[in-house]
């Protein structure tokens, strides 16, 4: 069995696989140390990068040392817009990787518009799990809200505040 590290490269059947698919690219929250480097090869591998901001997408991209990708910005402001132009390059056969500011696309981060839309359009949406296979899981689950999950995202730091959102949540349900 090879070393990790040539375990985790893309290989030639990868890439075949992946062609005209969005890639849902979980990123930390907190330590890139734990970015999986089934990431890092979806990055190195995508024709176009979707991400929530260019500015914040970028340096991460220059870390790891991929440069030159064309860049999207998919918003939470433009996010409709912008399907349009990833379903387009889906179709011609690009592989995308989408991915927001930190944690899973589409969870408490936009992306669950773009994952519709390339659903409804007949693509197949992959999640890259990352700290969380769970979330990546939901992420592309549909509407998870209407399937009953909820998720709070951020609560208020301060003691009250947090136990009042929390009363409310738990009415809610």
């Amino acid at each position: 069995r090879p070393p990790f590290q040539q375990r985790n490269q893309p290989r030639p059947r990868d890439s075949a696989r992946l062609t005209g698919r969005l890639l849902l690219v979980a990123t930390p929250i907190g330590n890139l140390d734990d970015l999986a480097p089934r990431a890092v090869a979806a990055f190195a591998s995508a024709d176009l990068i979707a991400c929530e901001d260019t500015r914040h997408s970028a340096p991460l991209l220059r870390l790891l040392g991929i440069e030159g990708k064309p860049l999207l910005p998919v918003h939470e402001h433009n996010e409709r817009e912008a399907a349009a132009g990833v379903i387009e390059r889906l179709a011609r056969g690009d592989r995308v990787a989408y991915v927001s500011d930190a944690g899973t696309p589409a969870v408490s981060d936009p992306g669950a518009v773009l994952v519709a839309a390339a659903v409804a359009a007949g693509h197949r949406v992959l999640p890259l799990p990352g700290p969380s296979s769970a979330l990546a899981a939901l992420s592309v689950a549909g509407d998870a809200a209407a399937q009953g999950f909820t998720m709070l995202g951020f609560l208020p730091a301060k003691g009250q505040a947090r136990h009042d959102a929390l009363l409310q949540a738990l009415n809610e349900t």
